[in-house]
């Protein structure tokens, strides 16, 4: 019984993938951000009138905010094999997609395509965190380890993908993004763990650095754009 949840547990997370991707690129490429019609309008009004610079914070903080908090349901009802994994998985890649129109309304379509479907960028790092959660409650030690893996590489391509971009440091934003991975991954093995004290602390911590990461990218952004 738990090998098929596993099972669909893996089938479900690729299927919530795929039909992100077909979204995306589908028709006039509007999409609907997570929250609804409301976060999407925002994206979008970004993208018709130059924004301020709080505007930029407060949107990024948000959008990183709700990946972290999205990621962490979405593993650790996967971990257990919940029936509620396949929603929580589109919640999640929904996020996704509202943070690639956000990157989109600075730096263009192009960049916001790459930015959520690139070789080890946005969406491949969610992807590695389901390998690293099948691998766990399975208990394959192998499965774990080739997953981190991936994870470490996607900090490294990701993070020179935000550094050029946005002007800042390589190493600053490829330590970030390295930070945000093991915080996902050291909460996900403290619930599996049963340490629900530990790993409740650890998803707050989690979800707090996410804005860290916000304020980081916003303030590049607008020194860049010369946003006020």
């Amino acid at each position: 019984m738990r090998g098929t949840m596993l099972v669909s547990i893996a089938t479900a997370a690729a299927a919530a993938l795929t039909v992100g991707v077909l979204t995306a690129t589908a028709g006039n490429g509007t999409t609907k951000a997570a929250g609804g019609s409301h976060a999407g309008h925002t994206t979008m009004a970004m993208a018709a009138a130059a924004p301020s610079a709080s505007d930029v914070r407060s949107l990024l903080g948000k959008q990183l905010g709700e990946h972290a908090a999205l990621a962490m349901n979405a593993t650790n009802l996967g971990v257990t094999g919940s029936k509620s994994f396949p929603a929580a998985a589109k919640a999640l890649d929904q996020n996704s997609v509202a943070l690639s129109k956000t990157i989109g309304s600075v730096y263009g379509n192009a960049a916001a395509k790459k930015f959520l479907d690139g070789k080890f960028q946005w969406r491949a790092h969610i992807g590695f965190f389901v390998d690293y959660t099948v691998a766990t409650a399975k208990k394959d030690k192998a499965g774990q380890n080739k997953a981190v893996a991936n994870l470490t590489r996607y900090t490294k391509e990701h993070g020179a993908l935000l550094a050029g971009a946005t002007g800042l440091p390589k190493l600053a934003v490829q330590n970030d993004l390295l930070g945000h991975v093991l915080e996902l991954k050291n909460q996900l093995d403290a619930y599996a763990a049963g340490n629900y004290t530990k790993a409740a602390n650890l998803y707050r911590d989690a979800y707090n650095h996410m804005f860290m990461t916000g304020d980081l990218l916003a303030g590049a952004i607008a020194k860049q754009k010369n946003l006020k």
